[in-house]
């Protein structure tokens, strides 16, 4: 049996490497493979682009740059993707006690969502709160690109294709060896095989770019959550790390598995 030949591709994108990866149907020489994949990929590097251009709050002219610019009582449109991952910002953060919370502290009840004619509207109740979405955005422009690629090669039953954006991984159609990256000794240990399911990976050591206040954050230099969405797993290892629990009861809701890796020893 020939061995199923993929064609990965990476490049910068969400404060991370984005990397795609898709099978290449078998009968396809080396150049009709690469015009096959061309599309495809191409579509999940605009998906990621549109999520990065609305949500970034680094990004000059996005909803969440907008917002945190804007005076008390600013009312701003904003698009589709961020109206959803707003949404599931606030079930999480609803669903998690407050746990989860966008506003990382600045007000977490200072902002809403609403519809009007169509569109949907972003309110400001208060001039000094802040909107981060970097700890569910990126899970939500995985899934957002894993879908541009099922819409072009879902038809396909042997197809096999995943996203992966610095440790947030969504897989379909094929097992994919994840590793756990060593904070302090450098390099990377294999830990498992995913396949069919989105997997969040998040760091909160020590200088890390993930930072929590409470009980337990700094606990476990790694926190994973497995789930079947990036954008539940991305929003779940902050939960998780800040009660402390692998067996977290919120899980169950979001049919999340997580693991908590402790911090080695000195």
């Amino acid at each position: 049996m020939t061995a199923p030949r993929f064609i990965r591709r990476a490049r910068p994108g969400l404060g991370t490497l984005v990397e795609v990866g898709v099978r290449i149907p078998d009968g396809l020489d080396e150049g009709s493979a690469m015009g096959w994949a061309d599309g495809a990929i191409r579509a999940a590097w605009q998906a990621v682009a549109q999520v990065e251009g609305a949500m970034s709050r680094f990004e000059r002219g996005s909803d969440v740059w907008r917002f945190n610019q804007a005076p008390a009582g600013a009312i701003l449109p904003v698009s589709a993707e961020t109206a959803v991952v707003l949404r599931w910002a606030a079930a999480l953060a609803r669903d998690s006690g407050g746990r989860f919370d966008v506003s990382q502290g600045t007000g977490a009840s200072d902002w809403s969502l609403s519809r009007r004619r169509g569109g949907m509207l972003l309110r400001k109740h208060a001039g000094a709160v802040r909107l981060d979405l970097g700890g569910i955005a990126k899970g939500h422009a995985v899934d957002r690109a894993f879908e541009a690629l099922a819409e072009r090669l879902g038809d396909d039953p042997g197809a096999a294709w995943w996203v992966n954006a610095g440790g947030d991984l969504r897989v379909h159609g094929w097992e994919l060896p994840v590793r756990l990256r060593d904070e302090l000794g450098g390099g990377a240990r294999p830990w498992l095989g995913l396949r069919d399911g989105a997997l969040a990976t998040s760091h909160f050591g020590p200088g890390a770019r993930s930072s929590l206040s409470g009980a337990g954050a700094e606990g476990h230099r790694h926190v994973s959550v497995l789930s079947p969405r990036c954008l539940w797993s991305d929003a779940l290892t902050k939960v998780v790390a800040l009660s402390d629990r692998a067996d977290e009861p919120l899980l169950g809701r979001y049919r999340a598995t997580a693991w908590l890796h402790p911090a080695p020893g000195p």
